[in-house]
């Protein structure tokens, strides 16, 4: 289910126009079959109706009924007449009808002959003349027609049944359609509803920042509104505000801070700097050069890392990446690579180094972020060599399986958090204090 939910809604669309096109196209035949089988069954109700007159009009001659209106010009015209609109109402459709359309010709050329042949020996007997002359002929005649009749109308039988196959094909494909058309929105819906219980539940967990007066706090902002974003289904610009924020948070730091009722605002007049403190100075873009360098280019995807300067020896935090890379490499399947990545905050920077497809044991977790646990049989040696190196360095570290906004484990993630070098050094600066509101404050502080 959770599969489906995540589907993308132009694909359920797709779908979804797929199945209403098959059911419409499905009805639009099953309903031009329909129009075929009643013109059918008019022409066989056509053929009965005629033929009915015909035996109206041999059963007369037969039994020698001389008077009998069956007999009449005018009535054997009609019968012939009747055939004749017959064959003019199958002509539209006469390829459906199949040999049924040659039947019905011979049927109608043997009836002429048969009307012909009546009048011929009615005639006499109407002026008391032969009325002794056999009818052998007539009953041979009427018996070929009978047949062609017979034949008649197995062919529109046979193709009323074809027709009523396919009209059974129709339906099915107009159910299929159907069900394709109804779980289609059925999966919009949930997919709807699902998105609006996650907005209400990133709309609670704004609220409780603004109550627990944390909705100032720039790493907690920036991931609810990254996942706001997520959830609208705006990955670029997620990413667009998260450079963008890292950006302004870098600023930022650069400015004094300001309390509620005061703000300090430093001025050009300097004194005389105390003599700083050596500081380590690392770039993290040199150390992943050195490190590409090392390991396989096929084996690495560093290309969206942010250069930062890190407060840590340059040797040491490049052993611990080498060390990192090395104990994800000796996880990897289907030669996927190592995705390198980092965030940038204030103070600090969290590196991530993620292999897709592998997943961390419940025992190597626990040996990462424990301090006193040991490690045991299950353990493999670039995982011990990898934490006592973060130790050395004075690097923090987390080992995780790292999952999707489902819950799905979708690989395993190492983030190092190295402290960096601050924006701007601290000076004795003669500083100039004034009081007022916090938005008066702000904007002079802008200026």
């Amino acid at each position: 289910m959770k599969k489906l939910l995540s589907l993308s809604a132009s694909k359920i669309y797709m779908v979804c126009g797929l199945g209403l096109l098959m059911t419409l196209g499905a009805f639009w035949h099953h309903q031009t079959n329909q129009t075929q089988l009643d013109r059918m069954n008019v022409l066989n109700q056509g053929v009965g109706t005629c033929f009915n007159r015909i035996s109206q009009t041999f059963t007369a001659m037969m039994i020698k009924d001389i008077q009998s209106p069956y007999l009449n010009r005018e009535f054997m015209a009609l019968s012939d007449e009747c055939l004749n609109e017959t064959i003019k109402g199958i002509n539209p459709f006469r390829k459906n009808v199949g040999k049924g359309y040659e039947t019905l010709n011979q049927l109608i050329s043997e009836v002429h002959w048969f009307h012909e042949k009546v009048l011929k020996i009615h005639a006499p007997m109407l002026v008391g003349k032969m009325m002794d002359t056999p009818l052998a002929p007539l009953n041979e005649r009427y018996g070929k027609m009978e047949a062609f009749k017979v034949n008649l109308v197995d062919e529109i039988d046979a193709t009323n049944a074809q027709i009523r196959e396919v009209q059974m094909n129709d339906e099915i494909l107009m159910g299929a359609g159907l069900i394709i058309f109804v779980l289609s929105l059925s999966l919009l819906s949930l997919q709807e509803f699902n998105r609006h219980q996650l907005q209400r539940e990133i709309e609670r967990e704004a609220l409780n920042l603004l109550k627990a007066g944390q909705a100032n706090v720039g790493a907690m902002v920036d991931r609810l509104v990254d996942r706001a974003l997520m959830t609208q289904g705006m990955p670029v610009t997620a990413q667009i505000f998260k450079d963008y924020h890292g950006d302004l948070l870098e600023r930022m730091t650069a400015k004094m801070p300001m309390t509620e009722t005061t703000a300090v605002i430093a001025q050009e007049e300097k004194v005389e700097e105390a003599p700083a403190t050596p500081m380590h100075k690392t770039s993290l873009k040199e150390v992943l050069v050195s490190i590409q360098n090392i390991q396989p280019k096929e084996m690495i995807h560093a290309s969206d890392v942010r250069d930062v300067q890190l407060s840590v020896p340059y040797e040491s935090f490049e052993q611990v990446m080498n060390a990192a890379v090395n104990q994800l490499a000796a996880r990897r399947m289907d030669d996927k690579k190592i995705m390198i990545s980092n965030q940038i905050h204030s103070d600090r920077t969290v590196i991530s180094l993620f292999l897709a497809g592998s997943i961390y044991t419940a025992s190597e977790l626990e040996y990462a972020t424990s301090t006193n646990a040991a490690a045991g049989d299950g353990i493999d040696m670039n995982m011990i060599i990898l934490k006592e190196m973060v130790n050395e360095s004075g690097a923090g570290w987390h080992v995780e399986n790292k999952t999707d906004r489902n819950g799905n484990i979708v690989g395993m993630n190492i983030r190092l958090i190295v402290n960096r070098i601050p924006a701007n050094q601290r000076s004795n600066k003669l500083v100039s204090v004034f009081k007022g509101k916090k938005k008066d404050l702000t904007r002079e502080l802008m200026n």
